[in-house]
């Protein structure tokens, strides 16, 4: 049964100028004044509020900013600007395209079913932080980047093989033993274990929230299935030294069938390139979760006796998984949503690992469990008011579902113009999908989930090459197609 709706209607959220500033981009700032514009989530106490209150002008377009948008205002003048020609992030309504089985290459227009917009009116019918700077042992970053050698060699060969399957049916053997350069038990699973006290010090060595910069790509979940990693990165570009940064967004493991290798690979990244790869906690990162969806199996069938040693050792690495990157301070990535919204940036900032299944699990730690666990609730739902405020999801008794106002009123308090999450695929979808008024998108990597025929993607955020949008933050899906749906499409 549905949870009753909460109304949870919020006042006026007018929050976080960036300051004025001699290099302060032109579309940060009033086009009349040049003082900073400031965002503004206004939301009605309710829904007959919603259904009389005025809409507003934007000043650079003229188009209706509709009734309760996030948008952008200059507290002197008193003029609106969307969020369209404010200094926000636009989402390209075109997406790079990659089919493997017929070497097609091209640039597709977003399909209207992986944008979702709601009709109000129906209803009713800042300076950067750094993180520490870490310094691994030598020997620590060169066995890291032998892995990673040999993993770049393992995707040319798959490349160079021309042939598409599935990850399940991949018939690649002793993929494990590739990459640690090892075939003896015991000296894989010491490697193994090696590997995640390592990234466990870089993680400790970092802040709960870590904060990279464009131009940067985003993957979200992966569940073990390393081709299609390595064929993602072979499409769109690996970590290196000089190229973009790169977060991984959570659920590197469990139900695939290469989760040891590909967590492997993604910690030895980690590890070569602490400043270039950050690494984020999704809920499978979990010792409950791995227990029943396989990662603890997957251990124990290729290592034997030695498989609940390096077990314990990714449990304690993943224990202290930073939660969230903060993106250029203007995109938050993290792995299933902002469950009810009340808790900020630093709130996150100032949280303490490890964190424990048991930890999670204390009610004083419901938000942390949420970022982990809760979903947005899709605009265009059934029941319109129900876009609206917090409902209980079916995922656990803590878990949240969130609407759109509860986004834009999060992302109006945090001074954030967009959030992407993961957790999710939708069946036959393209492997992202655009959310409430453009403040939310979510981004799945592994091609044809659990059967969802759905393909893969990776989203790369980049400063607009146009050199009138000073300031402006693209984001642009990259997509691998599914193998499952080639032929139907």
């Amino acid at each position: 049964e549905e949870p009753d709706d909460e109304d949870e209607w919020d006042e006026a959220c007018s929050l976080v100028g960036t300051g004025e500033d001699p290099g302060q981009p032109r579309r940060a700032l009033c086009p009349e004044c040049s003082r900073p514009l400031r965002r503004i989530a206004k939301l009605p106490c309710s829904a007959v509020c919603m259904l009389f209150s005025g809409s507003k002008i934007c000043h650079r377009c003229d188009e209706d900013i509709p009734k309760a948008d996030l948008h952008f205002a200059c507290h002197a003048c008193e003029l609106r600007v969307c969020t369209l020609c404010g200094p926000g992030v636009y989402i390209q309504r075109e997406y790079d395209f990659v089919d493997r089985l017929s070497g097609e290459e091209r640039v597709v227009e977003v399909p209207d079913s992986a944008i979702h917009t709601h009709d109000s009116c129906s209803l009713c019918a800042k300076t950067s932080r750094r993180t520490r700077h870490i310094v691994l042992p030598t020997a620590s970053g060169a066995r890291a980047r032998e892995i990673v050698d040999r993993g770049m060699q393992l995707m040319a060969e798959v490349v160079a093989d021309g042939e598409e399957t599935y990850d399940s049916l991949w018939d690649r053997r002793d993929v494990l033993q590739e990459l640690l350069g090892e075939s003896d038990l015991a000296a894989m699973a010491a490697r193994l274990g090696q590997l995640a006290r390592e990234a466990r010090d870089v993680f400790a060595s970092q802040p709960m929230l870590t904060e990279a910069q464009i131009p940067c790509k985003v993957f979200g979940d992966l569940h073990g299935q390393l081709r299609d990693l390595l064929l993602l990165l072979h499409s769109f570009g690996a970590p290196s030294e000089e190229g973009p940064m790169f977060v991984f967004n959570g659920d590197f493991v469990d139900r695939g069938s290469h989760q040891l290798e590909t967590i492997c690979l993604l910690f030895a990244l980690k590890v070569a390139y602490p400043r270039k790869v950050w690494l984020n906690r999704g809920n499978h990162e979990d010792v409950l979760m791995n227990a029943k969806y396989g990662f603890h199996k997957s251990c124990e069938e290729l290592l034997g006796d030695a498989g609940p040693f390096v077990r314990d050792a990714f449990t304690e690495a993943f224990n202290m998984l930073p939660f969230a990157c903060l993106i250029s301070d203007r995109i938050l990535v993290l792995h299933g949503g902002i469950g009810n919204g009340k808790w900020s940036l630093e709130d996150l900032r100032r949280a303490q690992r490890p964190l424990s299944n048991q930890e999670l699990q204390n009610p004083s730690n419901s938000w942390l469990w949420n970022i982990l666990w809760s979903d947005p609730i899709e605009d265009d739902a059934q029941s319109a008011l129900r876009t609206f405020g917090v409902h209980q999801s079916p995922r656990s008794k803590s878990a949240l579902r969130f609407g759109w106002n509860v986004t834009q009123r999060f992302c109006a308090s945090n001074g954030l113009d967009l959030i992407v999450r993961s957790h999710q695929t939708k069946k036959e979808g393209v492997g992202f999908d655009v959310m409430h008024n453009e403040t939310l998108v979510r981004v799945f990597s592994a091609r044809d989930y659990e059967g969802s025929r759905n393909d893969g993607a990776v989203l790369h955020i980049a400063s607009s090459e146009d050199e009138e949008e000073t300031g402006l933050i693209t984001v642009r899906a990259q997509v691998l197609r599914s193998i499952t749906n080639d032929e139907e499409r």
